[in-house]
């Protein structure tokens, strides 16, 4: 466990440095919030406090089995389609929970600006779901389980540590649920592929969205556009309930053949 908040401790410091070695130069040069040059050097540090991070949980924690996490060659193809479906039914009813329920979000203008910036969308959409998914799911919930922890115990304890280094209200919860699905498809099939896939698709997509609307991407309503709380009520209980479905099926198969081992308990993991 000493490692985990090591790895957490690592990845939250370097997250707040970004802040001050963005705003150093800011000062010192008077370049103004809302400058493109801001929004690149930003995204250089976003991108370069990932890759650190990256290379502590690695090289010094050794909790990441790198590159051996990405091995993927001897997953089912059916159940990786079934557990993508399952978290495509998730983020979307996640979305639609998450506009209703109104929480603050605090960087809404900072993905503005890295929306429309080619430095913010690699290290938003790309490599900070890579880097992400190594740090949480290879990186703890896999270090955990390597150790003795359950898969249950140890997915519950990434999840819950992705969700709080979010720090931004609207996302906490959202993170959290999505930490539980991650973790999930992780425990099962040993490595991030699957997991990496979806989290660029979901980061990819909300770009995108900024992209496409700009400051009116404020405005916009997922509520209303699928037509109403009703709908929209009715479209959550189905993506939750679908999604849960799924992945019970998913979690009761054997969707690898020799790469990852559980045994009867369900406590030792294995790669």
């Amino acid at each position: 466990m000493k490692k985990v908040l090591l790895a957490v401790l690592a990845f939250c410091i370097l997250q707040a440095l970004v802040g001050v070695i963005v705003t150093i130069p800011m000062a010192i040069l008077g370049i103004r919030p809302t400058d493109p040059t801001m929004f690149t050097m930003m995204a250089l540090a976003i991108i370069i406090a990932d890759i650190i991070t990256f290379l502590i949980c690695w090289k010094a924690l050794k909790i990441i089995e790198f590159p051996e996490t990405f091995l993927c060659y001897n997953s089912s193809l059916k159940w990786s389609l079934i557990a993508f479906v399952a978290a495509v039914m998730c983020i979307f009813a996640g979305d639609l929970l998450s506009e209703i329920m109104n929480l603050p979000n605090m960087i809404e203008d900072v993905m503005l600006g890295l929306a429309n910036n080619i430095w913010g969308l690699l290290g938003v959409a790309i490599i900070g779901p890579i880097v992400e998914e190594l740090v949480f799911r290879e990186g703890i919930c896999g270090h955990l389980m390597r150790n003795g922890s359950s898969p249950w115990r140890a997915i519950c304890i990434s999840s819950i540590l992705f969700g709080i280094i979010h720090f931004n209200p609207a996302q906490v919860p959202f993170a959290i649920l999505m930490g539980v699905i991650f973790g999930v498809i992780y425990a099962k099939t040993g490595n991030i592929v699957l997991t990496s896939i979806i989290h660029i698709l979901n980061n990819s997509f909300a770009m995108f969205e900024v992209n496409v609307l700009g400051d009116k991407v404020k405005e916009f309503s997922m509520v209303e556009w699928v037509g109403g709380k009703v709908v929209a009520g009715v479209c959550i209980i189905v993506g939750f309930a679908g999604c849960a479905y799924l992945l019970t099926k998913f979690w009761d198969k054997k969707v690898v053949k020799e790469f990852t081992e559980f045994d009867e308990t369900g406590d030792n993991y294995q790669r």
